[in-house]
């Protein structure tokens, strides 16, 4: 268990303010869609919130994980 943990404290250790940047978005964004799935507004406009979401997320994933440990 402390190999993953460690592990994911290396990869943590190698984002850049951007990385941590797009992840507060993608949360956020994330979150509106999630706390706000039934606002007829989300459900109506829901490409448009999740476009961005997809794109984030799959742009940090790929950048922690990928990372090179320092």
């Amino acid at each position: 268990m402390m190999d993953l943990f460690e592990w994911a404290e290396s990869r943590t250790n190698a984002m850049t303010i951007w990385d941590i940047g797009a992840l507060k978005v993608y949360c956020v964004m994330l979150g509106m869609i999630v706390g706000a799935y039934m606002s007829g507004f989300i459900r109506e406009h829901l490409w448009w919130f999740l476009l961005p979401v997809l794109f984030l997320g799959t742009g940090v994933g790929y950048r922690w994980l990928s990372a090179k440990p320092s």
